[in-house]
């Protein structure tokens, strides 16, 4: 890959390249933001770069270095793997010992260190000696979703590298282009995406995330029964997927979303899940406006819990009941 096939990120691309052209390279790079943003790719095509042949500011992608890389087989380029849990100091150490080799056919010697938030504090401690004495053709990048779970010292001597989210239009651009199959689906998928290209890609691919929304509308019609136990009944649904529940409930933020705007303006100019209109419109008839403002607050609270390592169960039965009670006229808040 070269950099201009990377979608957005140009503030951040522009800056790799003025730094190559310019001969500008930091020992040391720390790469922030969302999981799935391309901070792994960037890193990988930025190593690329340093390495290649031509010495471009683009790969060229046909020199044996580039073909090297291409296959993650370049004896300069090393991806460092963690043990699944955490980054401990065995590693590092290893690094260290390593990279003051010089490196085999490159002038420089790169490091990438993906979820380096992961590395324990021993483990940063050994890679600060390497940030405070680096050789002058070592260049490390480590990629992190929250940089402040790095040790300030690591921060104070690398380049702080954010990567930021893509607007809608653009995610939408992209899906529509790459999966014109989906066709009335597109929409919610780019927002469900919450402007990450990654999650974007895997959505829109996986028959699990899409049959998803289908699912959670059927959940939700649970909502309008009489009788509060049905509504329990549906928990064994989100104990199933709960390694999908943050993905869920965007989907129900989307979903009352899209009832309110039906409500309030009249329209389904704004909505989202237009391919669903039939059931937004059902649901739509039988509760209030104010029954779905207190609602969307309800899944907000929820969603910051669980983010906040909350009882899961209890906190989804706590989701269910009160919005229950919302629809039925039985609730107690009052967010508007």
């Amino acid at each position: 890959m070269h950099f201009k096939e990377i979608i957005g990120q140009r503030t951040v691309i522009k800056s790799l390249e003025n730094s190559i052209r310019n001969h500008m390279v930091s020992h040391a790079y720390i790469f922030e933001g969302p999981e799935g943003i391309g901070k792994k790719t960037v890193a990988s095509i930025f190593a690329t770069a340093l390495t290649c042949k031509s010495l471009q500011v683009q790969p060229c992608g046909v020199c044996t270095s580039c073909i090297k890389s291409k296959s993650n087989n370049h004896p300069d380029i090393k991806t460092i793997e963690d043990n699944g849990n955490h980054i401990g100091v065995d590693i590092v150490r290893e690094l260290q010992k390593d990279i003051y080799i010089k490196p085999y056919e490159s002038n420089k010697k790169i490091y990438i260190i993906p979820r380096a938030d992961r590395m324990t504090v021993q483990a940063q401690n050994s890679l600060l000696k390497i940030f405070e004495e680096p050789p002058e053709y070592g260049v490390m990048i480590l990629t992190t979703v929250n940089a402040s779970l790095l040790l300030s010292t690591i921060l104070s001597r690398a380049i702080l590298v954010r990567f930021r989210i893509h607007p809608y239009e653009e995610i939408e651009t992209f899906l529509r282009k790459e999966y014109p199959e989906l066709k009335e689906e597109i929409s919610s998928l780019a927002m469900l995406s919450g402007g990450v290209i990654g999650r974007a890609k895997a959505i829109a691919s996986s028959e699990e995330f899409r049959d998803m929304r289908q699912e959670v509308v059927e959940v939700i019609t649970r909502l309008l029964s009489d009788s509060e136990w049905d509504v329990l009944n549906v928990i064994n649904y989100f104990n199933d997927h709960k390694h999908i529940i943050e993905l869920i409930l965007d989907f129900l933020l989307l979903w009352f979303r899209d009832i309110l705007f039906i409500k309030e303006l009249h329209s389904e100019s704004m909505v989202i899940n237009i391919d669903m209109r039939g059931k937004l419109h059902e649901f739509s008839r039988k509760v209030s406006s104010r029954a779905v403002c207190n609602i969307i607050d309800i899944i907000l609270d929820i969603k910051k819990k669980i983010s906040m390592n909350a009882n899961y169960t209890l906190a989804i039965e706590t989701m269910l009941i009160k919005s229950w009670e919302e629809v039925h006229g039985k609730g107690s808040r009052c967010a508007i």
